[in-house]
C-alpha cells in the first residue's frame, strides 16, 4: 500500500496541471481516464497567427499599392481606389480573424498516459495516442522555427514512414520534446 501512495505522490509533484485547475481544456478534461493526470497543456506560438496570415497580407499589400498607384492615372478614380482599399482591408481582417480562430482551436495536451491534439474550427478533430503505443517522437525545426524558438513535435506509432500527428509551432519546442520523452519513460506501464 505504501508503494502505491508514493507513486501517486510522485505523479502529483511531476504533474503541472490537473483537471480541476483553470486553463485545462474542456475536451481534455472530458477525455481523462480515472487517475489520469494532465502533465502539461500547450498551444502554438502566437507567431503562428502572423505566419498563417502573411501570404494574404503580402497579396493585399501589393494590391493596395497598385490601387494607390492607379489614383493618379485616371480622373475620378479616387472613389474606386478607396473602395478597393476598403475591400482589401476587409479581406485581410477576415484572414487574420480566421487565423486567430484556427490558433484558438489548437490545443496540445500531455498526460501521464497519452498525448492529445485538438484542432479545427468548424469540424474539430481530436488525436489521442497512448505513450506506450508511440514508436517515434521527433522534433522538427526549420530556419523560421529556430529564429522564433518554436518547433514541431511529431508522433508516430510506426517505426518508419509518415507521422500520425504533430504539435505544430510549439514554443520552446526542445523543452516540450524533452518533457514528452521524460513522461514516456517515467510512466511506462
Amino acid at each position: 500500500m505504501t508503494v502505491g501512495a508514493r507513486r501517486e505522490a510522485a505523479r502529483a509533484v511531476f504533474a503541472t496541471a490537473t483537471a480541476e485547475q483553470a486553463g485545462v481544456p474542456l475536451f481534455a478534461a472530458s477525455m481523462l481516464e480515472p487517475g489520469e493526470i494532465i502533465v502539461a497543456v500547450f498551444r502554438p506560438s502566437l507567431a503562428w497567427i502572423a505566419l498563417r496570415a502573411l501570404p494574404m497580407a503580402v497579396g493585399t499589400g501589393a494590391a493596395a499599392a497598385l490601387a494607390w498607384f492607379c489614383l493618379g492615372l485616371w480622373p475620378d478614380s479616387e472613389s474606386i481606389a478607396r473602395m478597393a482599399l476598403q475591400v482589401l482591408a476587409a479581406l485581410l481582417a477576415a484572414r487574420v480573424a480566421a487565423a486567430v480562430a484556427e490558433w484558438a482551436s489548437r490545443v496540445y495536451v500531455l498526460t501521464d498516459r497519452r498525448v492529445l491534439r485538438r484542432r479545427g474550427v468548424l469540424a474539430p478533430t481530436v488525436y489521442s495516442a497512448t505513450l506506450n503505443s508511440l514508436r517515434r517522437v521527433e522534433l522538427l525545426q526549420d530556419g523560421t522555427d529556430r529564429v522564433l524558438g518554436t518547433g514541431t513535435v511529431t508522433f508516430s506509432s510506426r517505426a518508419d514512414g509518415p507521422y500520425d500527428a504533430a504539435w505544430v509551432m510549439v514554443p520552446r519546442a526542445r523543452d516540450v520534446h524533452a518533457l514528452v520523452e521524460q513522461t514516456r519513460h517515467r510512466y511506462r506501464r
